[in-house]
């Protein structure tokens, strides 16, 4: 598929959870891990697993595919209030996902603040990024290299 990549980075246009079911066949167990799916521009879908379950709640609650719980997390209490939610939409300017330690597998994504001229960066947990993003209704990007290396993976898990 032709690339819609500016500056090394991809935007994401739908962000979707979903369960997966992972089998220890040697220890006879089996659970479920959440995943956190990115569909980007270009058509490509990167997935980062094991997310936070509050996080995957108040996503599924932000997309209406869930009545907010009685007892709320600071996600889902965010969803309800626009005086918070005006004040992060000011300063956030956009979520880069950029990152991937190749020890821990973990990403880190970068997210770009800017207010009264003052500019920062601060690195965050993606899927905490991710839902500021679309809190805010901000871009969110995935950086290019880490999108084709997960592709690659997936090949190479899959014998190919």
């Amino acid at each position: 598929m032709g690339s819609k990549e500016v500056n090394g980075i991809i935007r994401v246009v739908d962000v979707y959870i979903s369960q997966r079911l992972v089998r220890d066949v040697y220890k006879g167990f089996s659970w479920y891990v959440v995943e956190l799916n990115l569909t980007l521009e270009d058509g490509r879908v990167f997935t980062m697993i094991n997310i936070p379950s509050d996080v995957a709640e108040a996503l599924a609650v932000h997309r209406g595919s869930l009545t907010p719980p009685r007892r709320q997390s600071i996600y889902t209490f965010l969803l309800s209030n626009e005086g918070f939610k005006d004040v992060l939409a000011r300063g956030l300017k956009r979520v880069v996902i950029d990152e991937l330690d190749p020890v821990t597998g973990l990403y880190t994504a970068s997210v770009d603040f800017e207010d009264e001229g003052v500019n920062m960066t601060i690195k965050m947990i993606p899927s905490h990024a991710v839902y500021l993003a679309l809190l805010t209704g901000r871009n969110i990007y995935v950086k290019k290299e880490l999108v084709d290396q997960q592709e690659r993976f997936e090949e190479y898990e899959e014998g190919g």
